[in-house]
């Protein structure tokens, strides 16, 4: 049979390939996005009514929202692409540099980098819940996210200008500056939680001995603090300042991958497993409920009373009163 595609640069070939793979890996990775928001949502949703974090359910609702949109984007913008344009002079390849700005492509885009907004800041947040609330350590990493949104602002903008091609020199340079600088901040981020779980691990194992298992796990560790969003961000960045194809493969799914590192970690918040400031104080008592564990609920049902932080009683421990308790810590006694 004769080689049909020979008549295509290999660089060509290996470009149309990573443009093609590129939405398939986005689609498989929205698809576990799916699966993990849906599972979240259900955790909260089963809480009594009135102990329902609310704002939890709104943020785990908008990441999987603009996941959504964004996943709609990069489909409709691959069938124009391979399908819809393939006449396209300079094939698939060119379609994709120059048509760049088209609205059906920033459907994907934007939704895009406004899912990496919303994560930073999310891991923001738990940055100061690990450091004992001490605000004045998130200045930096604030001011790193500040840069973020800020050059990521300029980013859209420059790439919706129909002067200027997604490969012009300008959009380049912006390009590398926005991803640096996202890096630098989910390294640090990264790196400032994982050291806080290393300190306090020894404390855990001490005070909670068995029932620690589900903080101080090497996969409890990498969940908590973005390993997966970080490492992925610096394979790319490599692979864009190297200029090797493998970098659109990595590009287009980044979107939803810092989704599902988000959604990890509120996942398990809803099952009672994320670290709390009890946990990354050290703090906790062996007496804690395994929150969501109703193996433990049931040994204890009927029979004891609960406390949460503020030691305010909720009355004898029943499975609604261990379901309220998700995301807190909990103290159970003898009655």
């Amino acid at each position: 049979m004769p080689d049909f595609g020979s008549f295509a640069p290999p660089t060509d070939l290996w470009l149309e390939r990573s443009n093609l793979n590129g939405p398939l890996l986005s689609s498989v990775a929205y698809g576990v996005l799916f699966t993990l928001a849906v599972q979240t949502l259900l955790r909260f949703l089963q809480l009594p009514r009135a102990k329902i974090p609310w704002h939890l359910v709104i943020y785990v609702s908008a990441i999987f929202s603009l996941a959504s949109v964004a996943f709609a984007g990069t489909a409709k913008f691959s069938e124009m692409t391979f399908i819809d344009d393939r006449n396209y002079p300079g094939g698939p390849n060119s379609f994709a540099v120059n048509l760049f700005a088209k609205w059906e492509n920033m459907m994907a885009f934007v939704p895009n980098i406004l899912i990496g907004w919303m994560a930073d800041g999310f891991l923001l947040s738990r940055f100061v819940m690990f450091w004992n609330k001490k605000s004045w350590l998130a200045i930096f990493p604030a001011l790193i996210l500040l840069g973020c949104v800020t050059l990521s602002l300029a980013f859209i903008v420059l790439v919706v200008r129909p002067d200027e091609s997604m490969i012009g020199a300008t959009t380049t340079r912006l390009a590398l500056a926005y991803w640096s600088l996202s890096l630098s901040f989910n390294i640090t981020i990264t790196l400032s939680i994982a050291s806080r779980i290393s300190v306090t691990r020894k404390r855990l194992l001490e005070s909670l001995g068995t029932q620690s298992a589900p903080y101080v796990s090497t996969t409890g560790l990498l969940i908590e603090c973005a390993a997966l969003h970080t490492i992925w961000a610096m394979v790319f960045l490599i692979c864009n300042v190297r200029k090797t194809p493998f970098q659109y493969l990595l590009m287009l799914p980044m979107g939803q991958i810092q989704g599902i590192t988000t959604m990890l970690i509120l996942f398990r918040m809803a099952q009672g497993r994320a670290w709390s400031e009890g946990t990354a104080n050290g703090t906790v008592r062996r007496s804690t409920i395994p929150l969501g564990d109703l193996t433990t609920a049931s040994r204890v049902e009927g029979s004891r009373i609960v406390r949460n932080e503020e030691g305010i009683k909720f009355g004898a421990i029943t499975q609604s009163t261990i379901m309220y308790a998700v995301g807190h810590t909990v103290e159970w006694e003898e009655e």
